[in-house]
């Protein structure tokens, strides 16, 4: 496994390096995305309402 990790670190590293990545224009295109809000919006409904945050964790280990 952790051959796997260092494999995937240098492929990572090698990428990185061949594409120059502005990560203030990714942050940005991040926070314009719509999904982004409709996950945040669900995050802040379920703290109010625990029973619903359990349920759907019940839901994602017990799938029946």
């Amino acid at each position: 496994m952790l051959r796997k990790l260092i494999r995937t670190c240098l492929v990572l590293r090698l990428e990185l390096q061949t594409v120059p990545v502005d990560w203030s224009l990714v942050f940005l295109a991040w926070l314009r995305r719509p999904a982004i809000e409709i996950v945040l919006g669900a995050r802040q409904t379920e703290q109010h309402r625990p029973s619903a945050y359990l349920r759907r964790r019940l839901d994602e280990v017990y799938p029946f």
